[in-house]
């Protein structure tokens, strides 16, 4: 006789189909068996899945984070070529104009145009009648402009000369000293001379000192708040001056209106009404660039 056959499930579990008593005990350990193996399989991946969520938290929290604050936006710089940043310069040079106006009308003297008070220093050195009892006043614009030049260019570079915060302090410290010399002005004496006309170019030619400084520090293309002669050359000397696309001719243009336009409120003001008011639209004009620097 041939062996009876057996039907083999796994390497290691015969059945024998003839005795059922030996097949029924023979199933039930292989799905005792099979059980055990999904049970070791669930418990490996629920061990598993704390460790790789342990190791991606611990990826998650070692890198940092930046937080966007206060002063990490005070501390940014502006862009020096913007259509904003231009505008808020452009607006400083309406009121250099018009405080130069102001100061040449009531005191014979510039408080930002050091080139004027310079010849006017070799012209008053000789006696000239042109510059007669104002000699003061000449010297007075230009030391304390030298001054705050000094004080204000070192401050600027320690600080950051081209940062948000540095423009807005420094030009905060400015329009103040405007007000306060606006304030002088019209509760003091209408003098040409003596202590209250020289209280008042002092005050002037310290804020403007802090203007022009941060102006050239913070490197504004053609605008500097104060010199128009570069600009005029510059724009004379452009082989492409009537071309359509051509922002250094329009800065340029720009900032000669906006001097222009300054010297005519500061001279309308002088002229027509009271000087004291023209000090006070220069004031009103930078309080405005000070709230723009914020944004």
């Amino acid at each position: 006789m041939f062996p009876t056959p057996t039907i083999s499930r796994t390497p290691t579990l015969a059945l024998d189909i003839n005795n059922p008593a030996d097949l029924e005990a023979q199933l039930l350990r292989l799905k005792e068996r099979r059980g055990s193996d999904n049970s070791t399989t669930s418990t490996a991946t629920y061990t598993s899945t704390p460790d790789l969520e342990q190791n991606q938290t611990s990826e998650t929290t070692t890198t940092p984070i930046k937080p966007n604050t206060l002063s990490t936006y005070l501390s940014n710089p502006i862009k020096p070529s913007s259509k904003y940043t231009l505008t808020q310069f452009l607006l400083l040079s309406l009121a250099t104009g018009i405080i130069d106006a102001t100061t040449f009308s009531l005191y014979s003297v510039f408080v930002t145009k050091q080139t004027g008070n310079t010849i006017f220093l070799a012209l008053a050195a000789l006696q000239h009648t042109s510059v007669s009892q104002t000699e003061p006043n000449v010297a007075i614009s230009i030391s304390l402009f030298f001054c705050s030049a000094i004080l204000f260019g070192h401050l600027g570079r320690y600080i950051g000369s081209s940062t948000r915060l540095w423009l807005l302090v420094s030009n905060l410290i400015s329009t103040s000293l405007i007000f306060a010399a606006t304030a002088l002005r019209y509760f003091g004496p209408a003098q040409r001379t003596g202590p209250f006309a020289l209280g008042v170019i002092a005050l002037l030619s310290i804020g403007m000192g802090a203007q022009v400084t941060v102006a050239f520090a913070a490197k504004i293309p053609d605008v500097n708040t104060t010199m128009v002669t570069g600009a005029i050359v510059q724009v004379a000397m452009d082989g492409n001056v009537f071309g359509k696309d051509n922002a250094a001719r329009t800065r340029r243009v720009f900032f000669f209106l906006a001097m222009l336009g300054g010297a005519f409120v500061g001279a309308g003001c002088a002229s027509c009404m009271d000087a004291s008011l023209g000090l006070l639209v220069a004031g009103c004009v930078k309080s405005v660039v000070t709230v723009m620097f914020l944004f």
